[in-house]
């Protein structure tokens, strides 16, 4: 018994020793949340306004979308179709800054806080 004792004594040293030898260990990579911080809702509205706006002013084949199926409250609709249609009312004298000045407007004022 007195053997076994001694050669384990000597297989664990070695195991220190061969583990002392590899260096130091790395440190570990930076922890990063899983979860994304939700998006800014100004934003996300002024994205969604902007790129209807710009399908129904060119005359985007109708696809049948009601604004549920566009993403859309009907408070985010009721802007959009005032936006489309000011915008078409003023034909080519529209300012290219038009519908992106009053998408931003109505998306401040509706957008969730």
């Amino acid at each position: 018994m007195t053997r076994a004792v001694g050669w384990l004594g000597v297989a664990l040293l070695g195991a220190v020793l061969a583990g002392c030898a590899a260096g130091p260990v790395p440190p570990a990579p930076p922890q990063f949340s899983a979860t994304p911080p939700p998006p800014d809702p100004v934003t996300v509205c002024v994205n969604q306004l902007t790129y209807w706006a710009a399908e129904d002013l060119r005359g985007a084949p109708d696809q049948g979308y009601d604004y549920q199926h566009r993403g859309l409250s009907s408070q985010q609709a009721d802007a959009l179709r005032e936006i489309v249609d000011e915008a078409r009312a003023l034909g080519d004298s529209r300012p290219d800054a038009f519908v992106p000045d009053r998408v931003q407007a109505a998306c401040a004022s509706i957008a969730p806080r």
